[in-house]
């Protein structure tokens, strides 16, 4: 089945029904469904069958219009970061070899084609593009193509190295479509929210989640707290897809307590029991809840944080998720004991684009290896002890940055921290943190020490502490770890 049949449905069903809408421009459920056939004949015309269309783009309607086109058409579309450096941009066109362009004329300059037979069409704001005189010549009549499986290849925000390109069929994400009805007591889908960028696998896919469902997605070029804000209060019953530090930033405005907000969906990142708190207090009645996913396996485990009293777990599995943690030896850990997180379920990614090896290392035995290590209590809650590829040796002994971090977090001096494996030529790698503090008052290293001792191991605790002003993000809201300490390799020197 196609994703795309529900849109064709409620084209008939509820044509006059705001699908998109940015505030200032809209599409009705059939004029969406006309620009998606007339853009699926476009590149039909084109010659293109099952060959891939990259969009290079902001947060906009042709955006999704494209996506969809390409869908519709049997193409694969490829969303790609427009904040990436041109390098980047250009080596990912390079990999995958797609046979049109869709972008912002900002974003078109940088843009190194080899082969000069790609087309390249553009949007503009502030007049039309070639984007706009190509669309408006076409009609739509064209037919779907469903032989594709293949829905998307969307590229990971490279947290810690070199984004890889992630294939999703359109079954894994129709299933995910259900575990969202299934999981989430919402009393309804009419309108939704995601202010990330579309580039990213959360709004795509609340993106797609809202069209699937019938309701009308709110676009927002970019976060803006008060815009957000505003509209939730413009809005009755928002469903809002975020990641956690986009509800630290909610959380400072006086306006959350006038919203109309139905429910506040929370990934991406860890979110801190401290913050979780404060938004139960700030958010009154809303429905607050937490998952836990990656782009490869979609949705994991989630967590009604109004509901279910388990600080620091990331939820229980999803209805159709099996979960088996394991040791080095691929055998089944005791209940309460840490080993590698392996998932099984339908909502999983096909595998990594052009990337063989990368996509055997990741399956085992129908098995998909998340790369996280956890543990579970006996009501089957998850726990995550940390991400395998942060581990670090010190001393001879493995330490995880993400439960050190879950410590310091509780320190209200502290603001964010994170932490990492500095070299060392005695202990192999010095456990160190980079604090962002929380106002004036600043803690010595021996507090935070004896702060972590009663909490921690004694050498988990960090040995040095670093301050810094601003932490670095990737442009989906998750802390770049790798930019940190590239920064505190300089920093060192």
């Amino acid at each position: 089945m196609n994703l795309v049949v529900p849109l064709l449905h409620y084209a008939t069903q509820q044509p006059d029904k705001v699908a998109l809408s940015d505030g200032h421009e809209s599409r009705t459920y059939s004029a969406l469904v006309q620009r998606m056939k007339q853009i699926a004949q476009g590149l039909q015309l084109s010659g293109l069958n099952q060959e891939k269309v990259a969009i290079i783009s902001t947060n906009r309607i042709e955006f999704v219009e494209v996506f969809l086109g390409a869908i519709y058409a049997g193409c694969v579309p490829i969303p790609i970061d427009p904040k990436w450096s041109s390098k980047e941009v250009n080596v990912i066109l390079e990999q995958c070899q797609p046979k049109m362009i869709f972008t912002e004329n900002a974003f078109a300059k940088n843009l190194v084609l080899q082969d000069r037979e790609i087309q390249l069409l553009t949007f503009s704001a502030e007049e039309a593009g070639s984007y706009d005189n190509w669309s408006d010549t076409l009609n739509s009549e064209a037919e779907m193509n469903d032989t594709n499986e293949l829905l998307f290849i969307g590229f990971t925000s490279g947290t810690t190295g070199t984004p890889k390109g992630y294939m999703r069929t359109h079954l894994s994400w129709m299933n995910s479509f259900k575990a969202t009805s299934e999981a989430f007591q919402l009393n309804n889908m009419e309108h939704m929210l995601a202010p990330g960028p579309f580039v990213h696998s959360l709004s795509l896919f609340a993106i797609m989640q809202s069209l699937y469902s019938g309701a009308t997605f709110h676009i927002v070029k970019d976060f803006n707290t008060r815009k957000v804000l505003k509209l939730c209060k413009q809005i009755p019953d928002m469903i809002l897809f975020v990641v956690p530090t986009m509800i630290e930033s909610m959380m400072q405005e006086e306006i959350p307590y006038q919203t109309q907000i139905q429910a506040v969906i929370s990934s991406g990142g860890k979110w801190t029991e401290a913050s979780k708190n404060k938004c139960k207090e700030v958010f009154g009645g809303v429905k607050l809840y937490e998952f836990y996913g990656s782009s490869e396996a979609s949705y994991i485990s989630y967590l009604d944080i109004h509901a279910e009293n388990k600080p620091n777990s990331v939820g229980r599995p999803f209805h159709g998720v099996e979960i088996s943690i394991r040791d080095e030896h691929f055998q089944e850990v005791p209940t309460g004991s840490i080993g590698q997180l392996y998932i099984r379920s339908d909502m999983m990614f096909k595998g990594y684009y052009q990337l063989a090896e990368e996509t055997t290392a990741v399956f085992r035995d129908g098995w998909l290896i998340i790369g996280d290590l956890m543990y579970k209590d006996q009501d089957g809650y998850l726990y995550m002890a940390g991400r395998s590829k942060n581990m670090m040796v010190t001393g001879g002994l493995n330490v995880f940055p993400e439960e050190v971090e879950s410590v310091l977090q509780q320190i209200p001096e502290i603001e964010e921290v994170m932490v990492l494996g500095v070299p060392d030529t005695y202990w192999g790698e010095q456990v160190t943190a980079l604090v962002k503090w929380n106002g004036q008052q600043r803690l010595s290293t021996e507090e935070i020490k004896n702060y972590c001792r009663q909490h921690l191991a004694s050498y988990k605790a960090p040995k040095q502490i670093i301050s810094v002003d601003q932490f670095i993000y990737t442009s989906s809201g998750k802390m770049a770890r790798q930019a940190m300490k590239d920064y505190t390799k300089r920093v060192m020197i």
